[in-house]
């Protein structure tokens, strides 16, 4: 093979001009002894860049991006293998195999079990704690998700003499990687493993030698925890952790719910879940609030919150079709006001705040710390004190608790990925009153909802763009094979949610859908523009946000949306008697669905797909496949 030409002889000599990345990047590496940048005219600035070993992802430079959603570039290779990091602290000798194959481990005090994958953890004896929670054997059996993309959380025994057992479960979330490559080599050691986690004392007993890394808490977090713990005996705190992305506020909050649960005199506690780019229980581009009734011992995922949940109860949700707010803000904030209005007073809250912590992202936080009235800010350091100030001055009595973040680990998803994994789970989801199950077939196979579009009987009023307005005559092509929020109005309500002016008499006719509905050339429902004015977001004072919903298709002929979602018959049925609205928006595109069936067969190429047309004869030697994309919008 011949050998690699240095990038310098590939593309010539570098003119010494470097984009912002190369320059931060080559500021991190070690300069060679016999290299002086500045002073060398034969070794130029690109030069040495283009030498300087890859790290595998960029570094992230700014503590605050512009609109708090992460970067996609924290990433890990497999270009060498990694450090060998010690996982469980127990001795081999402590664990014995029973005949159905879980584990039985006694733990001496503080002595730790580190497992990757899915399992059900029991207390025979003593007490354990886990991702801050404490389990006895009154807790029963516990369900942990401890994938790989996540830090994995440690069994800490809290008494010598501590007995557990691990059981192996069937769970369809582990089937998912059959379906994408999302998940992947996400849960066990893969192909021919019979059981559904692993033990682990090291990284080197993964037999995928994956980057794994323990749940750490420092000692500073234990003691905020034990803080919180000690004054909600006196006081019903609501709770918000403010610090930029990657500052561990997920898996702080994830801490502080379990703490607080763990309580004899906490029952039950609330979830005030503000953040549309990396929700805890619902999935990106929404907002909701949550009744939390069991612990959290998973990432988001896993633990998505359903209205027939009795785990982790959906109070309210709004959509605003957007992993951040910074398209619109005002409504952002009109949705969390009305949430606030649904939170139980008698119950903790704690309050999922955005990484945004400059610019917009201060002022919204700070106006977020007065509408929801936190009792405890924590501070994950560092941010910057002026911001710190203006939220004490919002909050009338409000403790402030600083605490370093947490160093950022690398992860084998990005966090586009990541969101795409939680839309995933849900749309596989089949939520119950006592556990989540998850389907491990193709979304293509799902039954679709057929809803008309039309009068008489029809089942949607209207179709709202929250995004860019699309042209009429593009609104199907944007549509189909695309996610919408369902979002139900109560019907005397419905001119004024769409944002029809008030005060008019009825001769105006402004309450009839006639008069300020378009119809498009497939007939589809959609509002006219008020005055010029783009047409303004639903308000959450007389709409709330049902679920998610793929169009599958659009049949002009019968005048019929087909819409596959994760909601239960019964709240369908339900709809009937509501208005209901479709809400797009700039959702992230769902091309993991598209690919489904690809994937489901094996990479093989699937017939009758319902997501791609074929057009023919393009190119050379007959059709070609591919995949709608959404055109471009122009002016309405």
């Amino acid at each position: 093979m011949a050998q690699k030409r240095k990038a310098q002889e590939a593309f010539g000599q570098a003119n010494g001009r470097l984009s912002a990345f190369a320059a931060a990047r080559l500021a991190k590496q070690p300069k060679p002894a016999n290299a002086d940048v500045r002073g060398s005219e034969e070794t130029t600035l690109g030069a040495v860049v283009a030498e300087a070993p890859y790290d595998g992802h960029h570094a992230a430079f700014d503590i605050s991006s512009e609109d708090g959603i992460e970067d996609d570039v924290q990433i890990t290779t497999s270009g060498g293998p990694s450090p060998r990091t010690p996982l469980s602290t127990i001795k081999p000798k402590s664990v014995r195999e029973l005949e159905d194959g879980s584990l039985e481990i006694n733990l001496r005090s503080e002595e730790t079990a580190v497992c990757v994958g899915i399992y059900d953890v029991e207390v025979i004896k003593g007490i354990i704690i886990v991702y801050g929670a404490t389990l006895t054997p009154n807790s029963g059996r516990r369900r942990i998700y401890a994938p790989s993309t996540a830090a994995l959380p440690p069994l800490v025994a809290r008494r010598g003499g501590t007995v557990i057992r691990l059981h192996h479960v069937k769970c369809g979330l582990s089937k998912l990687g059959k379906l994408s490559p999302l998940f992947k080599k996400v849960w066990t050691k893969g192909k021919g493993s019979k059981g559904s986690f692993s033990l682990l004392y090291s990284t080197d007993d993964d037999e995928l030698q994956r980057s794994l890394s323990p749940l750490e808490v420092d000692r500073t977090t234990e003691k905020l925890l034990a803080r919180l713990s000690i004054e909600s005996n006196v006081k019903t705190p609501r709770v918000m952790a403010i610090g930029a992305k990657s500052s561990g506020k997920s898996t702080l909050n994830r801490l502080i719910c379990n703490t607080l649960h763990g309580k004899p005199t906490v029952q039950k506690l609330q979830y005030l879940d503000l953040d549309p780019g990396q929700p805890e229980f619902g999935v990106p581009g929404q907002i909701s609030l949550v009744e939390v009734d069991a612990p959290l011992l998973g990432p988001s995922f896993t633990h998505l919150a359903s209205v027939a949940s009795e785990q982790y109860r959906l109070v309210r949700c709004h959509s605003i079709a957007a992993t951040s707010f910074k398209d619109d803000p005002d409504h952002y904030l009109a949705c969390a006001k009305n949430l606030v209005q649904h939170v139980n007073p008698r119950m903790p809250l704690v309050i999922n705040s955005c990484g945004w912590v400059s610019g917009l992202g201060a002022t919204i936080a700070a106006d977020l710390v007065k509408i929801t009235g936190v009792t405890d800010l924590i501070v994950l350091d560092p941010v910057d004190e002026t911001l710190i100030e203006l939220l004490q001055q919002k909050a009338t009595a409000i403790t402030v608790h600083r605490t370093p973040r947490q160093p950022p680990r690398p992860s084998a998803r990005t966090p586009a990925e990541l969101r795409n994994m939680q839309t995933m789970a849900y749309f596989h989801q089949r939520a119950s009153s006592v556990d989540t199950t998850w389907s491990s077939q193709p979304i293509s196979t799902a039954r679709p909802w057929l809803v008309k579009y039309t009068e008489p009987n029809a089942g949607i009023r209207a179709i709202v763009s929250y995004a860019q307005l699309p042209h009429p005559d593009l609104l199907a092509e944007v549509l189909n094979g695309s996610l919408v929020a369902l979002i139900t109005i109560e019907n005397p309500h419905l001119p004024t949610a769409l944002g029809r002016p008030d005060g008019h008499d009825h001769d105006n006719n402004d309450d009839d859908p006639t008069t300020w509905l378009s119809s498009t050339p497939e007939g589809l429902p959609y509002p006219l523009p008020h005055d010029h004015e783009i047409p303004r977001p639903l308000d959450p004072k007389h709409s709330h946000c049902v679920g998610l919903a793929l169009v599958r298709a659009i049949d002009v002929e019968q005048r019929e949306l087909q819409l596959v979602t994760p909601i239960p018959a019964h709240q369908i049925a339900a709809l009937v008697q509501k208005a209901v609205v479709l809400v797009s928006g700039s959702f992230d595109a769902p091309e993991w669905a598209y690919l489904e069936d690809l994937y489901g067969a094996g990479g093989g190429e699937a017939t009758g797909r319902p997501w791609v047309s074929r057009r023919a004869p393009v190119g050379v030697e007959g059709a070609v496949w591919r995949l709608r994309h959404t055109p471009m919008s122009r002016p309405v």
